[in-house]
């Protein structure tokens, strides 16, 4: 019988055990991570282990997390224990299931990659950040420039041979500056663009969303009030930071890559777009999966 998440159990050497459904597998869940190679500030993937580093509450804490069995994780770090199970789901969608897809071609990579599960940043507000740095460049570069970025504002922790840095909090990007920006590499509108997001989620003009809250989307939406964000910004805010199964980045190129490699006769970003609306509800899962096939899942070292 498949298991839930729950409040993880404590080992011998103050690691917990957190049961997970059965089927899950780290490392295509957190491909995503593994594909910058070490790049990102806040998490990594690290000879079969998951680093990550982030906000709880006011907190900066750290969560390191191993796959052990097909059922188990084994989490350590200065999290709060009580708390592993929902970040597990908001960073790992331990609790979500594939859906069932009509295509046989995603039908196809959905049996090849069950493991694989909603790999999100937990937040609304940093998946704007990180969907504006990211837009059309690759993900290497995306990541590099996200470090510098994130350097900016607290100190690191020194982590397994490495320094990780949090996000910005939302009132610490609202007031940084935008030439300190533009030195990270990010464009001058780029730059002004995180900072007027970052004030409108300190002042609370676009308010924090949970997967699965009905406003998400209308939410995200108000993005696109700020000069630089458009809709592929918006929808990868919500497909990277909360884990929307259904949003759909129009007009990404490495989408379009990894739909041609299945079907040659998608060759645009527009036949791509109509061949999306095969996958509704699904979308995101589906891109999830293209990628997935197309860039690997992490390897044990």
């Amino acid at each position: 019988m498949a298991r839930s998440t729950h409040a993880p159990e404590p080992d011998e050497n103050g690691s917990r055990l957190l049961p997970v459904l059965a089927g899950f597998s780290l490392a295509r869940t957190t491909a995503p991570v593994w594909w910058a190679r070490g790049r990102w500030a806040s998490v990594d993937w690290r000879a079969g282990t998951l680093w990550w580093t982030g906000w709880e509450s006011d907190r900066i804490v750290w969560r390191s997390v191993r796959q052990i069995t097909a059922d188990r994780l084994l989490i350590a770090g200065s999290g709060a224990p009580d708390l592993d199970g929902v970040w597990a789901a908001r960073a790992l969608g331990v609790t979500a299931q594939m859906p069932e897809f009509d295509d046989p071609i995603l039908a196809n990579l959905a049996r090849r990659h069950s493991g694989m599960r909603s790999w999100a940043q937990g937040s609304l507000f940093d998946g704007a950040v990180s969907s504006i740095i990211g837009q059309s460049i690759s993900v290497a570069a995306a990541a590099t420039t996200e470090r510098r970025v994130y350097e900016l504002f607290n100190p690191p922790l020194a982590l397994d041979g490495r320094l990780f840095w949090p996000s910005p909090r939302t009132e610490q990007l609202a007031a940084a500056d935008p030439g300190n920006l533009r030195a990270c590499g990010v464009t001058t509108i780029r730059a002004v663009a995180l900072i007027r997001v970052g004030a409108a989620f300190a002042a609370g003009e676009i308010g924090e969303r949970a997967l699965g809250d009905d406003d998400a989307v209308a939410e995200a939406e108000k993005l696109l009030a700020v000069r630089g964000v458009g809709p592929w910004t918006v929808r990868s805010a919500l497909l990277w930071g909360i884990g929307d199964p259904d949003a759909h980045p129009s007009g990404d190129v490495a989408l379009l890559r990894a739909v041609a490699k299945q079907d040659p006769a998608v060759s645009t970003l527009r036949e791509l777009d109509a061949r999306a609306e095969m996958w509704r509800p699904h979308r995101a899962w589906a891109a999830r999966l293209l990628w997935l096939d197309l860039l690997g899942h992490a390897e044990a070292s």
